[in-house]
């Protein structure tokens, strides 16, 4: 069996992968948040009602690595809680409509960034990938692991 070297591959969904959330993560910060908070907001806007402890578990998070996140949202006023009409012990979360606006704003962003590498370099994936991998310049310094100089 040969052993497989797929190390430009990890390298290049690494960079691919950083360009594309760095896109949400600059307008994020711009509003004095971390990707943390996006990434509650985006599971929250598209699972509007979703309770805390499905949140966390679709997340992957333990409930005491939320506390200062959801604070923040709600501070902020993009995300509201509310109790269950089943049970009034169980909290739901959904965004406000500021909420969901920035939401919409990064996912434009990432969208926009997505389309433009597609007009570009077309539909295939590993093109797509070495182009959005591009606009890192510490790719520029891996590369040559495909075998390019």
């Amino acid at each position: 069996m040969t052993e497989y070297n797929n190390d430009y591959e990890h390298l290049l969904f690494y960079f691919a992968y950083k360009t594309f959330i760095n896109t949400a993560d600059e307008i994020i910060e711009k509003k004095g948040m971390s990707r943390q908070h996006h990434r509650f907001l985006f599971f929250i806007d598209k699972v509007p009602g979703i309770t805390i402890r499905d949140l966390l578990k679709s997340m992957e998070i333990s409930k005491q690595g939320s506390h200062q996140t959801l604070r923040k949202l709600k501070e902020e006023g993009l995300v509201v809680e509310k109790k269950s009409k089943e049970d009034g012990r169980v909290k739901e979360l959904f965004v406000t409509q500021k909420g969901h606006e920035l939401v919409t704003e990064i996912n434009k962003a990432q969208n926009d960034l997505l389309q433009h590498i597609k007009a570009k370099v077309g539909n295939d994936w590993n093109a797509m990938m070495e182009e959005m991998a591009s606009y890192r310049p510490g790719f520029q310094e891996v590369k040559y692991l495909k075998g390019e100089e």
